[in-house]
């Protein structure tokens, strides 16, 4: 990572990542923390992030999974693997799933409305619905406040 152009990790993360998580990488980062997310740091380049929606690539790029108190985001060789699966191919990127019956969902297409995040319950016999929430954190903030 280069930075020797910025005043450390933060500034970098700042800049680089922080409009596909909903604000800053770091207050991303402190979200993570607050909630108590086991997460592990991404330590390698992400050969494959034309297949990451650009919604995630952040995300990818920096972390390679995390576990959540209310469910889970996978690492990117899962996401691909469920992702290539039906129902979900080719429109949607499965990044993660809630504790119950619920997978988390990122359109791979250009976002209506700039919404890209939803959520499927493959119980539900219903159909994958359109994309309600704009950004990673946002999304992650109603499955936590759904949790409760």
């Amino acid at each position: 990572m280069p930075c020797d152009e910025y005043d450390g990790v933060e500034e970098y993360l700042d800049e680089h990542a922080a409009w596909c998580v909903g604000g800053s990488m770091n207050r991303f980062m402190k979200y993570l923390n607050e909630i108590g997310a086991q997460y592990v740091m991404n330590d390698r380049t992400t050969a494959e992030s034309e297949k990451i929606p650009e919604p995630l690539r952040g995300f990818y790029n920096t972390f390679q999974s995390a576990d959540l108190p209310y469910g889970r985001i996978y690492d990117l060789d899962t996401a691909l693997r469920q992702s290539g699966k039906s129902p979900f191919s080719p429109d949607w990127f499965v990044f993660g799933q809630d504790n119950y019956f619920s997978f988390w969902l990122c359109t791979k297409g250009k976002a209506d409305e700039g919404l890209y995040f939803t959520y499927w319950d493959h119980e539900s016999g219903l159909e994958i619905e359109e994309p309600a929430w704009e950004d990673l954190l946002t999304f992650l903030n109603v499955e936590r406040e759904a949790e409760k």
